[in-house]
């Protein structure tokens, strides 16, 4: 099974500027666990990720305000480890492994066209059909 197959799209994406409570809003309402950071959605020009493991690390933890905490002082910045669309789910674990990450984005000459989750694999072992070994 090849990446295409299992990562979502459309991406959320937010602008830099925008404050960690904005975001939480934005995933709340997507049901995502993160945003990719782009001024005007861009998505040849990503500048990073933000994840709501990241909020906990670098905001909550630390007692901060996420209303006055502007993402881009958070994101995991650009370059970020991504994954062609067209390689198979194992080598997309292999990577979150090797990396410590649980979210690829999913490249197509240069453009940014989904991403693929650590939950996304889930499912597809659960289908006993992916062939991870690919």
């Amino acid at each position: 099974m090849k990446v295409r197959d299992l990562m979502t799209y459309p991406i959320v994406t937010m602008e830099p500027d925008a404050t960690v409570f904005e975001a939480i809003q934005v995933m709340v309402r997507e049901n995502k666990g993160s945003v990719l950071v782009a001024w005007n959605g861009l998505l040849k020009e990503i500048m990073g990720i933000i994840t709501t493991s990241g909020m906990f690390r670098r905001v909550f933890a630390k007692g901060l305000d996420p209303s006055k905490v502007k993402i881009s002082e958070i994101m995991t910045p650009a370059p970020l480890v991504t994954i062609g669309s067209k390689e198979s789910v194992g080598m997309a674990a292999q990577l979150m492994m090797s990396h410590n990450i649980r979210r690829l984005p999913v490249v197509e000459h240069g453009a940014l066209v989904g991403i693929i989750t650590s939950k996304d694999l889930l499912k597809c072992v659960s289908l006993l059909e992916c062939g991870l070994g690919d």
